[in-house]
């Protein structure tokens, strides 16, 4: 209990009174002089007139061009390295696609972007994203990694990134089941 005072009194200066009635008589004299001091008030300065803060805009999303229905996300910088641009090529290989049918789009350091308007013009079948959460292209689609669902006739597809799936054997026997299933109807 005394640390407890010690915390709460730590910048103050306390006295210890022997009796109750020497606490009273102090509290006395000390009300009854700060009654009887007459204080001078300060004039008090106008209020400041009141200044309209800017408003920030709003949040202004690009949206992509893409001329194909399968969309690719990744986040490399500065660009895709040769090694996983071959992994992604022997991928999409295997569910009848190339490097050429597909949108590839690298979010590193990308502006915030919005693929809610794709979405309702039905431009994209196929999002397949590595390791880039979609809460980054403003999409709130809560996924576990491997579980592939379908939203609003999109198929969605949340990955490991391309590094970590061409190197654990795990990731990639779960990436192509994914995809036998989205693509091959397995």
């Amino acid at each position: 209990m005394k640390s407890f005072y010690q915390l709460l009194f730590q910048n103050e200066t306390l006295y210890r009174a022997q009796e109750v009635e020497a606490i009273e008589k102090i509290v006395k004299e000390v009300a009854t002089s700060l009654v009887e001091e007459p204080v001078a008030e300060a004039p008090t300065p106008p209020p400041p007139a009141p200044v309209a803060a800017p408003t920030p805009p709003p949040p202004t999303f690009e949206t992509p061009n893409l001329n194909h229905q399968v969309l690719i996300l990744i986040n490399e910088s500065p660009r895709m390295s040769p090694s996983n641009t071959i992994f992604l090529e022997k991928v999409l290989k295997a569910v009848n696609l190339n490097l050429d049918g597909v949108d590839i789009l690298n979010l590193s350091g990308a502006k915030q972007m919005d693929f809610r308007p794709l979405l309702q013009n039905k431009k994209v079948h196929h999002i397949i994203s590595f390791g880039v959460p979609f809460i980054q292209i403003n999409l709130e689609i809560m996924m576990n990694r491997y579980d592939p669902k379908q939203i609003a006739g999109v198929n969605f597809l949340l990955s490991e990134s391309l590094d970590i799936v061409q190197s654990d054997d795990k990731n990639k026997r779960a990436l192509w089941n994914c995809l036998k299933s989205m693509f091959l109807g397995n």
